[in-house]
Formats: structure tokens, sequence, C-alpha cells
């Protein structure tokens, strides 16, 4: 029954969710994952980085882990959070089809969203098109670079992509770190620097994009890295009242604990763009252990104490 209060929500099946929700299930603790079914990296190939699923597809790996949670009893429920709400023994979360789920504490898992440049074109995100230095480019080793975005980060991304790139250029939209040191030991690797942006693009049959810039220049590339696209969730956050960074992102321990004491955050966090896979499914190990040591130690024994 959808009513009954759980002992914990995840909002988000990736990484962090559904590792975090594994643990939770083993712990014997009633756990509902609730999601939709598409994951932020669900249109790459494949998921790098992994050493023991690398080069897996996104979605044979979260099929087995949904697997392994349900084994350990752990509910799986495919349909859009629309609002949470935290009382002060409770968190209600609504879902779009089955409103009103209860739940004795909730776990944040909703990771990054992308917000993709209206140029792009439809279905080369995830398979020419990219935000990360690490996870795809290995894979696109000899073919041409273009990195495209607005500051210093679009040059730090180009500078640990350089090494994979037969020819590269960056396209920068901000005229001072066109001009800046990262833009200089760009240049003495032979990469291209030039402060313009795209205004549109298309995608050529064999999977590359073609680009044409304000200054009216046409650049063609096998390779597209963005920089600047990864955003914070927020919604959730807002709803609850949390404490947020600077950045956006829910504050909280190394356990994940936030300035709720009912809700923990996993996989969306602060600091490297480059928070991956591996960082994500961790993250969701800390924040299940310490609300599996929460609901043990801060819930059942202090209410028999008082």
């Amino acid at each position: 029954m959808y009513d009954d209060l759980y002992d914990v929500i995840v909002i988000g099946a990736g990484a962090a969710g559904l590792t975090a929700a594994t643990m939770l299930g083993r712990s014997m603790r009633s756990t509902l994952v609730i999601s939709k079914p598409l994951r932020r990296n669900s249109p790459a190939s494949s998921v790098n980085n992994v050493p023991y699923a690398d080069g897996a597809a996104p979605a044979d790996i979260y099929r087995k882990m949904e697997q392994d949670a349900g084994r350990y009893g752990v509910t799986m429920l495919w349909d859009e959070v629309t609002s949470v709400r935290a009382y002060e023994d409770h968190v209600v979360v609504e879902g779009g089809a089955h409103p009103g789920l209860r739940c004795r504490r909730l776990l944040l898992a909703t990771g990054r969203v992308d917000v993709l440049p209206d140029w792009l074109p439809e279905g080369v995100w995830g398979r020419s098109a990219f935000d990360c230095p690490y996870c795809h480019t290995y894979e696109r080793s000899g073919s041409t670079f273009v990195c495209v975005g607005t500051g210093d980060e679009t040059l730090k991304m180009a500078a640990l992509s350089r090494q994979f790139a037969k020819r590269m250029t960056v396209l920068v939209g901000d005229p001072p770190a066109s001009r800046g040191r990262l833009a200089r030991l760009l240049l003495r690797h032979d990469v291209e620097v030039l402060c313009d942006e795209v205004v549109r693009a298309s995608a050529d049959p064999a999977g590359g994009v073609t680009l044409r810039t304000a200054h009216g220049r046409t650049l063609s590339c096998d390779t597209l890295l963005l920089g600047d696209v990864a955003r914070p969730y927020r919604k959730f956050a807002e709803d609850l009242g949390l404490e947020l960074s600077a950045e956006g992102f829910p504050e909280t321990s190394l356990y994940g604990m936030t300035s709720n004491p009912l809700v923990y955050s996993a996989g969306n966090v602060e600091g490297s763009s480059y928070f991956m896979w591996t960082g994500a499914a961790s993250s969701g190990i800390n924040a299940a252990r310490a609300i599996c040591e929460d609901l043990a130690f801060a819930s059942e024994l202090l209410d028999d104490w008082e």
C-alpha cells in the first residue's frame, strides 16, 4: 500500500539513490524509491571510469542495481515527484500518480540536471556531445574536438581533454577568459581559442556537428564538449526550506545530513563539476549509513528515554 509510512523514501534512481536503497533494504528498513525512468546519463552509450562495470550500457547497470535493491525488499515506483513537505516527525512526497507518500526520513538523490543550449541538435547529446573530460573523451580519441562555453571552466575542460583530440578549437563567450592564462596555456599546445558564440548547429549523418557562430565562422567537429550545462536540482530543497550553498546545492555533512534532520542528500553535491558515477554511489552509501544510524539511535532509543 502506497499510503504506508516508509522508513525511507529515496527520490531518484541513479547511482546514489539505488546504492543507498540497497544498503537501506539490507538493513531491514522499509524503503521506497520513486523516480522518473530516465537518468541524467541515460542518453550515453556506456558508463566509463567504473572498474567493475566499465563500458557497460547505463540501462544494463541500472537494471542490475534495481534487481539488487528489489532482492532486499526495496519498492520501485516510476513516477514524477511534484512536491515534498516536511512535518515534525515525517515527510510527505507527492507523486504525480501516487499522492501522499509518507516516510520517516527522506533522501534526495535527484542529482544534477543538464540545461542544454537551444541550438544543440537533437540526438547528439550523449553520443557526440558531452560535458565531462573524463567519462567519454577516451572513446573519442583522435577525433576533431570543439569546446563551447562561457568562461574558465570551459577552458579547463579543454585543457583536460586536449590530449585526446586530433585538433581542438575552443569557443568561449567571455573576452577576459579568452585572453587569460588558461587560454595562453592552450595556445602553447596548438589549441585554437576564439572569443565567439554558437548561434545554430546541425548534425551530420556520420554523427558529427557543424557549428555556425555569431562572428560568421563555420566549424565542424566529431566531438563537441559543452561547458556550463550542469546545474543543481533545487526544487525539492527549496520546497523543504533547506540551507543551500552559494552554488545552489543543499548544505550537507560528509554523510549527507542537511539542515532538516528528517532530510538527507546524496549525489547532488557541490564541488567539482565532474562528480562522477562512483562518487555519487559513494555518497549514497554514506547517506544510507547515516540514515540507518539515525533511525536506530536518534529515533528509537531517544523515544524510549523520553
